[in-house]
């Protein structure tokens, strides 16, 4: 059913995990609970989580590594009934501990945690069914998926690795390729090893893979998410690839759009077609993406939907438009865009102006707010020498109206991310 790292794991495996399952004391008698997990073994999580989805158990997946305490916040946040940190099957089955007698869930829920770059990361409680409806969407709409076979080279946690690279693989008969020694040396022997390989990783990893993959020794395929990539990753990324594509998405519907042939940064491709989105009519007017779903009941039974999981409709606080291809575009967060007297600045404008500047390497523009709501131009960049302030500011007053030159400059030696590869702008103005 997966390959995790070197090793296969059959169905057999998985068998044998439910069966362990059902004889626990608390799994086996947990339909309606919450269980918080931070599961080091990924092949032990998978088959919880399958476990769970097909039991009516929810189940809050945390990243490997979180400390103890912080485990115990996110479960008490997260309204859980039990809690579990665990390196195996063997301590996952000794070790669930009870931290409340909440309700039982109406519906069983996948919690998810919204991405936290534009502040306090919020638990998104997901269904399920609606997960079954996304995956069912994103396979149709996805139909270039048929022929590969997904090298999950990102958190199994999160949505993007866990439900469109490896749920989405296991729904259509395929065997996903989970990779959790990210060394890009490791990933490019894996996706050597695999036949007709998507990868799916974050943009920074795809990044540093490409500069080491050689151009007539191109992947096959390139999954990327998560942020937007800078302009000149972009290129090198298509330049390494046979295929390249990218998909938007958030916390609360999952997948929102995917396609290839990406002409830009911004461009997300085609919306899934149980989704309908509006937002802006072009780059000069972007709008907020407002996302609204239509749960198609198609190949689900009617028993398992619920009339709340139709017509959900999810303000993204993105801004973005659709072309007249009606393909999105996603231009900037609402809390990530520039006010400078009035006018606005979109960082991913400014960044690509830094990045075609000869020896830098790696840029992010953010906001420091001042009085009377003005906002201040900021960045750091990283460069393969000492480039004064000056000559960034000459160069881009080139490109660049004057209100978009960036007026605090600090060139570091490394850009801080978060674990999924996003910048936490929020937390480098405040630094």
């Amino acid at each position: 059913m997966i390959y995790l790292n070197d090793e296969h794991y059959d169905k057999n495996y998985f068998e044998q995990c439910y069966q362990k399952f059902n004889q626990h004391d608390v799994l086996g008698n947990c339909q309606g609970k919450r269980i918080t997990a931070c599961i080091s073994d990924a092949a032990v999580w998978i088959a919880l989580c399958l476990y769970a989805r097909d039991h009516g158990i929810s189940v809050f997946p945390l990243p490997v590594g979180t400390p103890e305490e912080a485990l115990r916040r996110r479960a008490k946040l997260s309204g859980s009934h039990y809690q579990v940190m665990a390196d195996s099957m063997e301590e996952l089955l000794t070790n669930i501990e009870k931290i409340s007698d909440h309700e039982d869930d109406a519906e069983p829920v996948l919690v998810q945690m919204s991405s936290g770059t534009t502040g306090e990361p919020k638990c998104i409680n997901r269904t399920w069914v609606s997960i079954d409806i996304e995956l069912q969407n994103y396979i149709e709409h996805f139909t270039d998926l048929t022929e590969m076979t997904a090298v999950v080279a990102c958190p199994v946690n999160h949505s993007y690795g866990l439900i469109c690279g490896i749920l989405a693989s296991i729904k259509r008969g395929s065997e996903p390729v989970i990779i959790t020694n990210f060394n890009p040396k490791y990933i490019i022997k894996k996706v050597r090893e695999t036949t007709s390989p998507i990868l799916y990783s974050s943009p920074a990893l795809i990044t540093t893979i490409t500069m080491m993959v050689k151009a007539d020794q191109p992947i096959h395929a390139i999954m990327t998410s998560g942020t937007l990539m800078q302009a000149t990753w972009l290129e090198q990324a298509a330049n390494k690839c046979e295929k390249l594509y990218q998909q938007y998405g958030c916390s609360e519907v999952g997948c929102i759009s995917l396609g290839g042939d990406i002409k830009s940064i911004h461009d997300q491709g085609m919306v899934l077609p149980h989704l309908t989105v509006k937002s802006g009519s072009s780059a000069e007017e972007p709008q907020e993406i407002v996302v609204t779903t239509e749960a198609s009941t198609k190949n689900i039974s009617t028993k398992d939907i619920n009339t709340k999981e139709m017509g959900i409709t999810v303000s993204t606080r993105d801004l973005g438009y659709l072309d007249a291809n009606n393909r999105l575009h996603f231009i900037s967060r609402i809390d990530e865009m520039i006010n400078v007297s009035g006018l606005n600045v979109y960082p991913a404008e400014v960044e690509k102006v830094v990045m075609d500047m000869p020896n830098i390497t790696d840029a992010v523009v953010f906001k420091k707010s001042h009085a009377f709501g003005n906002d201040q131009v900021c960045l750091q960049f990283i460069a393969e020498q000492e480039i004064a302030n000056e000559d960034i500011r000459s160069w881009c007053s080139k490109y660049l109206n004057k209100y978009q030159v960036p007026l605090q400059i600090d060139q570091v030696e490394k850009i801080d991310r978060l674990p999924n590869g996003k910048v936490s702008r929020k937390a480098l103005a405040l630094a």
